[in-house]
């Protein structure tokens, strides 16, 4: 009889373990389920989608090279990378949120614009939730305080900064693997598919598609798990904030006395559904544990920042003496959502005009 390891059992014994919650908990599933479709269409499509196809016509086009250039220095000085359009993937990164910063730095990396050594650096120091869900999803509407949102993201960014700092010194300590060739295979893999406009949208489609599908999992399994378990607010809080990230903040921001801490610490574990997209939409030539290890640091720099950064930005501190102790939590980003389509329709005429203009020169001669 063939024997099996713990690696092999845990897996059969997790999908049991989610087949009894939807038999014993079927309301439940159906909440969690019907949560995470909510989520998705009035939150993470509207914001997430225009964002994926801006990424990818942005890092196809010449703008790559300088619209970031402001964060050039971040790059160039903190993380040692001299590839100008890896500026550019950091900023996507930072307004984008996780899903896009796997998907950018997954693509300038099959591009052969970075090292392996580099794509992680970027990984740790890019990989985090975008401003739309910081500022307005967890500080005004969970938390209601702008400020406090403000604060939340200076001291998860700088966080990520700090972290990518001391990574950096620790893979120049660590021996050298060799570089697997992910350029080569994956520009011979992606000649078949089209470029522009139609393959950055069908790449869209794709990661859309994974991203909601670990949205609507794990919501559903926040919602069974917390039924089945009857867990007090801290325990509930431990548990969404490990599985999801959304429903971390959410429960966070109802803890009495805690709020704000709470939901900085959540936003700086990710919790484990992010960790599975961030996967899911990176390239396999790029290991995900610099990610994972590095959340113990970030989360001791994101909690200091944002104590430091609360007292010094006016009405934030009032704002964490002043919570309500019940937070009803709206989900909807319209204005960042039409931020983002307003820039896609720029980068559409952009490349709608640079073809008439190729189409004229072609006819003149």
């Amino acid at each position: 009889m063939k024997k099996y390891g713990n690696r092999e059992l845990c897996p059969g014994a997790a999908a049991l373990g989610i087949l009894l919650l939807l038999i014993l908990q079927p309301s439940a599933s159906t909440k969690g389920v019907l949560a995470g479709l909510e989520s998705c269409a009035f939150q993470v499509i509207p914001a997430l989608f225009p964002f994926f196809v801006v990424t990818g016509l942005i890092l196809e086009s010449p703008l790559a090279e300088w619209l970031g250039l402001a964060f050039y220095p971040v790059t160039r000085l903190g993380l040692g990378i001299r590839q100008r359009r890896a500026s550019t993937v950091l900023l996507l990164c930072w307004l984008g949120g996780f899903a896009v910063a796997a998907s950018a730095i997954s693509r300038l990396y099959q591009q052969g614009g970075l090292c392996r050594r580099q794509a992680m650096l970027l990984l740790v120091c890019g990989v985090g939730s975008g401003p739309a869900f910081v500022v307005n999803t967890v500080g005004l509407l969970m938390l209601g305080s702008a400020p406090l949102g403000v604060c939340l993201l200076g001291a998860m960014l700088t966080a990520n900064v700090c972290t990518a700092l001391i990574f950096r010194f620790l893979f120049a300590v660590l021996p050298e693997k060799r570089e697997p060739a992910a350029s080569v295979l994956h520009s011979t893999g992606e000649t078949n598919q089209p470029a522009g406009l139609v393959g950055s949208i069908q790449n869209a489609v794709h990661s859309m598609l994974t991203v909601c599908g670990f949205v609507v999992f794990f919501r559903f399994l926040c919602e069974t798990a917390a039924q089945a378990l009857s867990l007090g607010a801290p325990g509930f809080f431990a548990l969404c904030a490990g599985l999801e990230v959304t429903s971390g903040c959410a429960a966070g921001a109802a803890l009495p006395g805690c709020a704000a801490m709470a939901c900085c610490a959540a936003l700086s574990v990710q919790s484990l559904s992010v960790f599975l997209q961030v996967r899911a939409l990176l390239c396999r030539e790029l290991p995900i544990w610099p990610l994972a290890a590095a959340r113990p640091l970030h989360l001791g720099f994101s909690l200091l920042f944002f104590r430091l950064f609360v007292r010094w930005l006016p009405g934030a501190a009032e704002a964490i003496s002043t919570l309500a102790p019940r937070v009803i939590c709206r989900t909807h980003t319209a204005p960042d959502a039409a931020l983002v389509l307003f820039a896609f329709c720029c980068l559409v005429l952009f490349r709608l005009e640079r073809g008439s203009r190729q189409l004229r020169r072609r006819k003149q001669a």
